[in-house]
């Protein structure tokens, strides 16, 4: 039976985590010719493409996609065989754990949890990614990260949502302070969180205009200087000095989910990420 190389593997999935073949053969130290050359011997031993190039990077094809997702369980199993053999009397965890998330919660909610991981399992490798909601499922199908965050589920085959609950949002201005009472400050024009929270108030403004801020926490320093109102999650607006939470407005509830692809098994580390829930 043909087994498949594990240097032909490892330059596959740099591929499709660095999304770019000139990325992933300096992350792997060879030439860029011969990264294509392992690539091409992998396509002519499945009998299929894997990988498309495109002007914007590369696309995996349903192959590449189901080959990613078996070159992931192999790293996790590794991972785990090798910490259970090199610490088998511990309950210490080890091994790389991949996160992305939304503004809103991963330095306010996501950092603290995984500050308490590492204080149990100091062995633990984190990458934590912080990214528009439109960026993060690119994220998971790409293998750059095993676990996401999100406001909506993924309708896709495969693909694992866990409701974790809601962040309520309020609607926030400068305290003692005069501000631009018409403006309200969001990420980008994409960014539909005012708008959503207009429409299930009994009263919205007649009219508004918006000013954009590309993160949570400049959106609050936006409105503690005066730039204007902003809608923010509660957990966020009850700690802040500077501003206050408009009264008389009902708070807007959007969902968090946390995505991962269903496998046969999981590791120790994998489990103690969505356990919980």
């Amino acid at each position: 039976m043909t087994s498949l190389s594990s240097l032909q593997l490892d330059a596959f999935i740099a591929v499709a985590r660095e999304n770019s073949f000139s990325r992933a053969a300096n992350k792997l130290h060879i030439s860029q010719s011969a990264l294509s050359q392992r690539i091409l011997n992998l396509e002519q031993l499945l009998g299929s493409t894997l990988i498309i190039r495109e002007s914007t990077g590369i696309r995996l094809t349903e192959l590449g996609s189901r080959l990613l997702r078996y070159c992931q369980l192999k790293e996790s199993l590794e991972a785990d065989f090798l910490a259970n053999i090199q610490t088998p009397r511990t309950e210490k965890l080890s091994g790389i754990i991949r996160i992305a998330g939304f503004s809103t919660i991963t330095q306010s909610v996501l950092v603290p949890v995984l500050g308490e991981l590492i204080q149990k399992h100091p062995a633990l490798q984190i990458e934590l990614m912080c990214k528009e909601l439109r960026e993060l499922p690119n994220l998971l199908e790409s293998g750059q990260a095993d676990f996401i965050f999100m406001t909506r589920p993924i309708d896709k085959q495969g693909i694992e949502n866990i409701l974790l609950g809601h962040e309520e949002y309020v609607l926030i201005q400068p305290q003692g302070k005069k501000f631009r009472e018409d403006v309200y400050l969001d990420h980008d024009e994409e960014d539909t969180t005012t708008t959503a929270f207009f429409k299930i108030q009994n009263k919205p403004p007649e009219r508004w205009q918006r000013s954009y801020l590309d993160d949570i926490y400049l959106i609050i320093t936006g409105v503690q200087e005066g730039l204007g109102r902003a809608v923010v999650p509660f957990h966020i607006a009850g700690k802040l000095n500077g501003i206050e939470i408009v009264s008389g407005k009902k708070p807007l509830p959007l969902p968090v989910y946390l995505l991962h692809y269903s496998q046969s098994f999981y590791t120790r580390l994998q489990q103690c990420v969505f356990r919980p829930y």
